[in-house]
């Protein structure tokens, strides 16, 4: 059981892993995306103000769905902390509930 629970558990912390680093080049690119839109518009005030009236539900769209992009990411950081924890613990003391048995 031991040796199922260490394999489950390095399986999912590189899934983790691999999931932090695909989210993570996802909210740069975005990040950059926004980044050269602002300095698009910077001398185009009224061409930005229409534009971003014009597509203002899409808009929020987008930010709703970055600022759930960035919560996805803080909650897998927390697991790979967990799951890090979890594997160093190799002293037969399997965390239950939140306790040490």
């Amino acid at each position: 059981m031991r040796n199922n629970l260490d394999e489950i558990i390095k399986e999912r912390l590189e899934n983790r892993c691999l999931w932090r680093s695909y989210l993570g080049w996802r909210l740069t690119h975005k990040d950059l995306s926004n980044m050269a839109k602002k300095e698009f518009y910077k001398d185009k005030l009224f061409l930005g103000l229409i534009i971003k009236l014009y597509f203002l539900p899409y808009n929020l769209f987008k930010y709703f769905i970055y600022i759930s992009e960035r919560h996805r990411l803080d909650m897998i950081n927390k697991e790979i902390e967990i799951l890090n924890e979890f594997q160093i613990d190799k002293k037969d003391t399997k965390l239950l509930n939140g306790k040490k048995k």
